[in-house]
Order: structure tokens, then C-alpha cells, then sequence
């Protein structure tokens, strides 16, 4: 029956969430297995490697966590066979769903497991007392209140994710955060057993995406004018080249910000709560690509992008040594391409079954001969070679039309990710539309 009820939504599950997973193992079993009078206690003993529990019985099924070595579970009561081995229906803490049952033994001492997520996060070193004043010196707890199925941005300090999320005066169904490091964002979902991050407490000035559980409303309000440009720009740490850093604006005046930092700023990024868009601003580019003009607030969080490119030093031209002055690179323009589909297909799978993408084992060469790398996309064939930017793109990234593929129409764009998880995550935050800006020399 848990078989029976995947395939049926089989068109879809390929975008299931983990979560929408769990229901149909549940829905199956409230409907096809029989009552259990005392559950089994059993154990994972999987030599040193975590267990995988699917969402059904096969090493093909969809993968719902991996339950370290050692943990316990209940046996559900339930048995199958597929691909040659033996599964068995087991609870991990909130979840329910196959694993294989050569890797199960029973409990020895019938005690009591400790609840999953306990399992999965290790303990926080040693840090100072935390307090409401050192929280708020970066950004305030709770973060701005986003509407039902929403996402809003803030700034956190010295806090783990559990106490972020249990600040905030809504249910949240899932917290992002933004490692500047890695330049890639990690999820924690409360209560989940698997989880990017652990529970220990967050560095100075963390970026964090919080996701209010609910249904985003159809109509969303536009964001507001800013009025008040004063205050003191913030001086960021100078990132890599191509990279970003993150930070409060400190000022309502954009020319003022981007004066401010110690290297050059190629874009600076900010989340509206209100509207749910991210609001951009390109140095250099014309008014109608800038959709953060006019609407920065000082007590916003940006992401400011450092160009790749470092330029060398001027030279000035002498009466004694009247050598030309070197040519300037033109700075390329952008021309709106409109509103596309954004996609996202990548190499290897990650750990949460949620983030599909357009499917893995893309880890080899592309239509035009090179291997797959960061910044690459799929579009139709038409548009090879076309270089574009992607409004609201959090990590401000120039992608270059390099593939193509069958599914791949007309101004359809696919984005190339290493892993399902980064570019799941990555896909949260953009959307399934987005507006196009080609870049034009």
C-alpha cells in the first residue's frame, strides 16, 4: 500500500518535500497496517555508518535521513522485500519509513532512546553567558514578521538556531543559514533529525532565513519608499574577490554605502519581508535594473558583493613621461529579458529528499564541451553563450548559457549546482520565476 500511494503521486514526486513524504508513509499506514499492541525496541548496528530510512521499501525509494549508528528506533510492525533485501518499518522520533533490516538488531536493555535530534547535534563548546543585549547589538529578536509562508532575514549573534526559532511570535517551518565561508546557504528545520546544521551556537553577525509556515498569500503589498537616508554607512570586512559579505546597511543612501566599504562593490542585495522579493542594486548598471533604489532602510541586512576582478593602480600621466593613459574595460549594460522559469539540476544528491531539483548525475561535460561548474546553465539552444544575472539572486552570480537540454524551452533557465541541497536551497530563495538581465557589451 505505501508503495501503491507513492507512484500515484509519482508526477509529483519528484518536487515532494521530505515532510509531504512522511504523510503519504502515514497516510499508508492508518490505512493498510495492522494495529501494533507494544513496538519493538531496535538498534541500529551498521558498523560506523549511519543507516538510511527511506520512504519506502528499495534502495531507490526516496530518502528521508540517516540514522546514526547505535540510535534506537520502534519497529512499526511492518516487513517487505525489495531489491533482494529484507526492510522493516521503523519510527525515528518523528519520522516513520524503511530501512533495511540486516542493519537492525534488537535492544538489549528495553531503556528508553533519546529523541533523535539529540542524536544529531552535538553539544556547543563553552561560549559566554548569552544575553538579550548582545543578541539585539546586531539585529533584533524576533526578526521583522513575514507573511504566512514567507521568508524574512536578520542578523544574529552568540545564539543557536533552536533559541532564533523559538524568538519569533510564529511557527517556523524551516531557518537558513548563510555561511559567508562557503559562500552557500545550510538549513535547520526544528524538530527534524537531519539537519545541515547543528544546534550550537551561531558566530558573530550570522545571516538567517526564516520560513513562516503557512500559505503565501496570492496578493503581497509593494515595498515602501524609504524617506530617511541618514545614518552612518557600515564599513564590511573585505570578502575574496566574487565573493560576499554580509552586514547592516547602516544608511538609507546607497551611493553612501557603496563609498563606505574598503573594496570595490560590484552589487549589493536585500530580502523585503513585506513584498517577499529581493531588492538589488548593480554598480554601474541603468536605474531600470536597480530594483533597490529608493528603498533601502539602515536597519537592513545586505549583501554586498566584492567585484572579481581587483584592479591594479592607476597611472597618472606626466609632462616627462606622457604615456597613454591604459584603456578602461567597458563595463558591460543589461537589457531585461523579462520574467523566466528558473530551474536548478546538479551532480550528486544531498541529504534532504525535499531539494530535487531537475534531477543528479550531471557531473560531467555540457553542450559546449567543458565540464559542469559553478555559474553554468541550461537554456535552449539559441542562447548559448548568452551571459545573464538573475534578479534577487542571493549569491549575485553571472551565468553563462553553456548546456541545453530537451526539457529546456524558450527563456527557461536551468542553473547548474554541485549538490541537490545548495541548489534546493538556492531555488527556495529565488523562486520558480524570476526577471532575466542579459548582459550586452
Amino acid at each position: 500500500m505505501t508503495e501503491q500511494l507513492v507512484r500515484m503521486f509519482s508526477p509529483l514526486h519528484r518536487r515532494a518535500s521530505a515532510g509531504f513524504v512522511v504523510v503519504l508513509v502515514l497516510l499508508a499506514a492508518l490505512t493498510d497496517l495492522s494495529p501494533v499492541e507494544a513496538a519493538t525496541n531496535l538498534r541500529v548496528n551498521s558498523d560506523g555508518d549511519c543507516l538510511r530510512l527511506r520512504a519506502s521499501a528499495g534502495v531507490t525509494a526516496p530518502l528521508l535521513g540517516c540514522i546514526p549508528d547505535g540510535s534506537s528506533v520502534s519497529d512499526a510492525g511492518q516487513a517487505a522485500n525489495a531489491d533482494g533485501l529484507a526492510w522493516t518499518l521503523v519510527r525515528w522520533g518523528d519520522l516513520v519509513g524503511w530501512s533495511a533490516s540486516m542493519y537492525l538488531v534488537p535492544n538489549a536493555a528495553p531503556a528508553v532512546a533519546a529523541p533523535p535530534a539529540a542524536v544529531a547535534m552535538p553539544s556547543p563548546a563553552p561560549a559566554p553567558a548569552q544575553t538579550v543585549t548582545a543578541t539585539r547589538a546586531s539585529a533584533a529578536l524576533p526578526l521583522r514578521q513575514p507573511p504566512t509562508g514567507g521568508l524574512t532575514v536578520g542578523l544574529v549573534t552568540g545564539v543557536s538556531p533552536r533559541t532564533v526559532v523559538a524568538a519569533q511570535p510564529f511557527e517556523v517551518a524551516s531557518l537558513s543559514v548563510y555561511d559567508a565561508t562557503l559562500q552557500r546557504f545550510q538549513a535547520f528545520v526544528p524538530g527534524s533529525p537531519v539537519n545541515a546544521i547543528g544546534d550550537e551556537l551561531l558566530p558573530a553577525n550570522t545571516p538567517v532565513f526564516i520560513r513562516r509556515r503557512g500559505d503565501l498569500p496570492s496578493v503581497l503589498p509593494e515595498p515602501v519608499p524609504t524617506t530617511a537616508t541618514a545614518g552612518t554607512p557600515s564599513t564590511l570586512p573585505t570578502p575574496a574577490p566574487g565573493a560576499s559579505v554580509t552586514g547592516l546597511a547602516g544608511t538609507g543612501d546607497i551611493a553612501a554605502l557603496v563609498a563606505a566599504q574598503p573594496f570595490a562593490v560590484e552589487s549589493i542585495s536585500t530580502w523585503d519581508a513585506a513584498s517577499q522579493r529581493w531588492l538589488s542594486y548593480l554598480v554601474g548598471a541603468p536605474d531600470f535594473a536597480n530594483s533597490l533604489t529608493g528603498l533601502l532602510a539602515s536597519d537592513s541586512v545586505v549583501f554586498v558583493k566584492r567585484t572579481a576582478a581587483v584592479a591594479g593602480p592607476r597611472v597618472t600621466p606626466t609632462a616627462a613621461t606622457p604615456s597613454p593613459i591604459p584603456a578602461v574595460a567597458v563595463t558591460p549594460k543589461t537589457i531585461s529579458y523579462g520574467v523566466a522559469q528558473i530551474t536548478f539540476y546538479y551532480c550528486s544528491a544531498g541529504a534532504r529528499s525535499g531539494s530535487v531539483g531537475d534531477g543528479g548525475g550531471f557531473c560531467g561535460f555540457m553542450a559546449n564541451g567543458q565540464r559542469v561548474h559553478a555559474g553554468a546553465a541550461s537554456c535552449a539552444a539559441a542562447y548559448m553563450g548568452q551571459r545573464f544575472l538573475i534578479a534577487g539572486d542571493p549569491l549575485a552570480r553571472v551565468y553563462t548559457c553553456e548546456d541545453t537540454g530537451g526539457a529546456v524551452t524558450r527563456g527557461h533557465r536551468d542553473i547548474w549546482f554541485g549538490d541537490a541541497d545548495e541548489g534546493g536551497e538556492w531555488w527556495r530563495l529565488v523562486g520558480q520565476t524570476a526577471e532575466i538581465f542579459v548582459l550586452v557589451d
